[in-house]
């Protein structure tokens, strides 16, 4: 059974003040933000937020994944990289959940590599109670340690097309 932790309002009010608070941090920085999206989870929070941006901002897609089911591989498979360059731009990584933070490192490492200007990481989500490899900049909603799924996240890609975010009660199929 799937219960309903943050409803679609409720992501869509966060996700315009993550845009305004974007815009505040970048105005007196840059005239264009470059955005990557951490696909495939993230897509529906990443459409919202750069729509609620009030700058040009600039699309890469990058895919990474460390789960499989309903806990971590403990390794990171890239299927994607960016194919845009990033040096000396302000870039900003766009992220569904951060849980342990493994993925979300390895992204972050890979990418300072490209010499961006600057490099902040916004995720929808926050897990409390866990010890994170990375600290986000910017965060939507931060939640309780529990499976959650909808808007973007999935079960084994199952799910990703709720509306909100959803905590799973029981066995998932």
């Amino acid at each position: 059974m799937v219960d309903v932790l943050i409803s679609n309002e409720r992501l869509k009010e966060r996700i315009r003040e993550l845009g305004r608070e974007l815009t505040e941090y970048y105005k007196d920085k840059t005239d264009t933000l470059h955005a990557v999206c951490v696909l495939k989870g993230s897509i529906h929070f990443f459409s919202e937020l750069v729509q609620n941006i009030d700058m040009n901002v600039e699309y890469s897609f990058i895919q990474v994944s460390s789960y499989s089911g309903v806990s971590s591989t403990g390794r990171v498979r890239v299927k994607s990289w960016i194919d845009e360059p990033i040096e000396g731009r302000h870039v900003i990584v766009v992220e569904d959940i951060l849980d342990t933070g493994l993925t979300l490192s390895y992204v972050i490492d890979y990418l300072k590599r490209y010499r961006p200007a600057d490099l902040k990481i916004v995720t929808m989500l926050k897990k409390l109670g866990r010890t994170s490899l990375i600290t986000p900049d910017f965060t939507g909603f931060e939640i309780e340690d529990k499976f959650v799924i909808g808007y973007g996240l999935d079960y084994n890609e199952k799910y990703r097309n709720l509306p909100y975010v959803g905590w799973v009660r029981g066995e998932l199929k």
